[in-house]
């Protein structure tokens, strides 16, 4: 019994310690949340749906951020929080307010506050944005019917990016419809080409009415402006006769023909399961993977079509793996392209004289088909795309369901 009385009367003392010792440091870290001086030399500009704003702020020790409140496009209170660890070594701070879609003066207010929000109030002044960027990219768009779809034209004379979006239907079925999205960087002109598609199937061949609009990175949109075109047809490559140089169904060692294929740890090993050529054999639910279980590989990834003959060829149409994490899947690729006259020597892919159409990106979330116009629909018998590390996904090996060819009719 003394034993345990001694060990409650220790503890009881540490207790008694240790709150006295948080009773210390609670008096010690004190929240100073006295009201700052305000903010000063405030200073405007104007930007492309933008408005720019500089400030001074105020040397108070409480002083921890500024508050800056104004009305959105549509109207609603929006504010932003500019930490003092902004400021350079002036004590000039920054912001850029964007979304904008008029020119129309918009207040705003400034609080200099301490960390719970202590402030004397507000300095406020008051500036009118620029042109917002997305409608004027949206009225320089033109376009131009093209194989298998159109070319967006556009430009951008303005400081910041714009998007251009495009609803597209058939004029005589709106069923057959569908859209399209693309950036158009700051300071740029030049020309998209969309495919105009509904499920796996060209709108080609018929008038397509397309409205055209504008949009920004907050979302804004400006109003559709409706033009009319006739796509030009194309015809998917048959695949008959297609092959992929050096195949051998039974190895996941690289040949002449690709950088590797996964002939064992998909689908049972089964054929076509894992290999190269089940990018060719209609089947949505087998693919190509590289290497992965007996010799884990790693980018870049590769592989040749051979089309058997030169075709003209209209746009490469990629098909991701179906039903699997797109993170793991690659992010984009590049075309080489090669005619049958130009590979003098079969068996040395190396040495042919291939042309080289870049690099496109490539959306690993979409499970529908994403194609690509090769400019000028060059003749060509051998296809080389390329997977580089720069597209590398989550995992370290490349993956395709299946790959087709259109050529314009």
């Amino acid at each position: 019994m003394a034993k345990r009385f001694l060990a409650i009367t220790i503890l009881g003392t540490f207790l008694t310690g240790m709150s006295s010792c948080l009773d210390e440091a609670d008096k010690r870290v004190e929240i100073d949340n006295s009201a700052p001086a305000q903010v000063t030399n405030v200073q405007t500009s104007a930007g492309p749906g933008e408005v720019h704003l500089t400030w001074n702020i105020p040397p108070s020790p409480s002083f921890m951020y500024t508050k800056i409140e104004y009305l959105d496009a549509k109207g609603e209170q929006q504010y932003e929080i500019i930490s003092k660890e902004r400021a350079n070594e002036q004590g000039e701070c920054n912001a850029i307010i964007k979304g904008f879609t008029s020119t129309a003066p918009v207040k705003f207010s400034l609080y200099a506050c301490a960390v719970k929000g202590g402030n004397l109030g507000p300095i406020e002044t008051e500036a009118a944005p620029g042109a917002p960027a997305f409608t004027g990219v949206a009225q320089s768009v033109t376009i131009d019917p093209d194989e298998g779809g159109v070319l967006v034209n556009y430009n951008n004379e303005y400081s910041v990016s714009a998007f251009i979006e495009i609803d597209y239907q058939s004029a005589n079925d709106a069923s057959k419809s569908g859209t399209a999205s693309f950036e158009a960087a700051a300071n740029s002109a030049g020309s998209q080409w969309v495919r105009l598609s509904y499920g796996n199937q060209f709108i080609a061949g018929e008038e397509c009415i397309i409205n055209i609009k504008g949009k920004d990175s907050a979302g804004n949109t400006s109003e559709p402006r409706e033009v009319r075109v006739t796509p030009q047809m194309v015809a998917k490559v048959d695949r008959a006769s297609w092959t992929f140089p050096g195949y051998d169904d039974n190895s996941d060692a690289e040949t002449i023909g690709y950088s590797s294929q996964e002939t064992k740890g998909e689908g049972g090993g089964v054929s076509p399961a894992g290999r190269v050529i089940a990018m060719i054999d209609g089947n949505l639910n087998t693919f190509w993977h590289a290497t992965w279980k007996s010799q884990g590989t790693k980018y870049p990834h590769w592989f040749i079509l051979d089309m058997g003959k030169n075709v003209k060829v209209s746009s490469i149409e990629l098909i991701r793996r179906q039903g699997k994490d797109g993170a793991k899947c690659q992010t984009g690729q590049q075309f080489y392209l090669c005619s049958g006259e130009n590979a003098a020597n079969p068996t040395t892919p190396d040495t042919w004289s291939w042309d080289d159409r870049g690099e496109y990106s490539f959306n690993a979330n979409l499970e529908t088909p994403q194609a690509y116009r090769m400019t000028g629909s060059p003749n060509v018998r051998y296809i080389k795309v390329y997977f580089g590390e720069k597209y590398k996904g989550t995992g370290d090996q490349a993956m395709l369901a299946e790959i087709n060819v259109y050529t314009a009719e």
